[in-house]
């Protein structure tokens, strides 16, 4: 009875978990001077791919997110990418999401 007990908690537990299924999902940017990057939004941050480098971004306000030295901003569609080597990228565009890095 005790493992019956169990069981069932563990099944209702499991039942609350939400899951954000665009979690880890790449989104593709296309800026000025053919510049690209892209990057993931992983649990509450964002992890950023530009110049053969990874970075991970904290929020720091509404559509930014930054390390301090990195600043990944994005408004009304468009985003910036600033602080990073062969930087910074601006005016860019999506290109596309794909699956999972």
């Amino acid at each position: 009875m005790k493992t019956l007990i169990i069981l069932a908690s563990a099944l209702t537990l499991a039942a609350c978990v939400t899951h954000d299924f665009n979690e880890g999902r790449r989104t593709n940017w296309r800026c000025d001077g053919d510049k690209r990057f892209s990057l993931r939004e992983v649990a509450g941050t964002v992890e950023v791919y530009a110049s053969g480098q990874t970075h991970r971004l904290s929020p720091a306000g509404d559509g930014v997110y930054s390390s301090g030295a990195i600043t990944y901003t994005v408004q009304r569609g468009r985003a910036s990418l600033t602080g990073v080597y062969n930087g910074p990228f601006e005016n860019c565009r999506r290109t596309s999401d794909l699956g999972l890095w």
